[in-house]
């Protein structure tokens, strides 16, 4: 399989429970950002990586994201839909949309954040290490709202430290954070449940530390658009990078 048709996977249904005050039409992935939803910001990404294969992993409102996506057509890719019956949370999603897929490698993007990172070179990396699991991560002054990842030699991740830790930073001064972008081996799903929800943050990626996971460090625009003030934010600093 050509790189360019690797799978990548959007998780896009989430809730946005803590954006009710300023958005409360339809889950967090449709948040419009610049008068486009902020899905489409992911899209671009993944078109500029010049990759074809897209899987959106839908539960809530996924009448709304298909209506507007579409079989992805307008953007040049193929665009195939994973339906939950029920919140399976971001592993259990990941989990039930890689029954889909036949490769034994592809890509996971959170549906609510956007790392600029590159995307091709994420995957080489990953596929020239062979980890099961290859984190791309963001640098972040203020790491408490996201945790922090300690990368040893050669990078490698150590340990994840939970949101709220008191950590200090490198010297200068920069945290090392879960940008949520993945690219995973299929079959480091095999620890993942097929019923019940998980999340892949506080328990699949802990467990697969043991067998190895490596972190991809990047100086890319990251932004988060769970919270108020970071959705406002966005909407000045986004759309001025497409």
């Amino acid at each position: 399989m050509k790189l360019s048709e690797i799978p990548v996977l959007i998780l896009a249904g989430g809730l946005g429970t803590r954006l009710r005050s300023v958005f409360d039409s339809g889950p967090k992935s449709m948040a419009p950002i610049g008068g486009r939803p902020f899905l489409e910001y992911l899209f671009l990404q993944i078109r500029r990586g010049d990759f074809h294969n897209v899987l959106l992993c839908v539960g809530y409102g996924r009448r709304q994201i298909e209506e507007w996506a579409g079989d992805g057509t307008k953007w040049g890719f193929r665009l195939r839909y994973s339906v939950e019956p029920e919140p399976r949370g971001t592993a259990g999603a990941v989990k039930l949309a890689a029954k889909l897929i036949d490769n034994d490698v592809f890509l996971v993007l959170n549906g609510d954040s956007f790392l600029a990172v590159d995307l091709q070179e994420l995957v080489q990396e990953h596929i020239r290490c062979e980890p099961l699991a290859t984190i791309a991560l963001a640098k972040v002054r203020d790491s408490k709202r996201y945790g922090t990842v300690d990368l040893g030699s050669q990078g490698r991740i150590r340990s994840f430290l939970e949101k709220n830790t008191s950590t200090v930073g490198n010297s200068s001064g920069w945290h090392l954070v879960n940008g949520g972008v993945y690219v995973f081996q299929k079959h480091a799903l095999n620890i993942v449940p097929d019923r019940g929800a998980i999340s892949l943050e506080r328990e699949v990626f802990p467990r697969l530390l043991e067998n190895g996971m490596r972190g991809f460090v990047t100086d890319g625009y990251f932004i988060d658009i769970g919270l108020p003030d970071d959705f406002k934010r966005a909407q000045v600093e986004l759309p001025a990078r497409f």
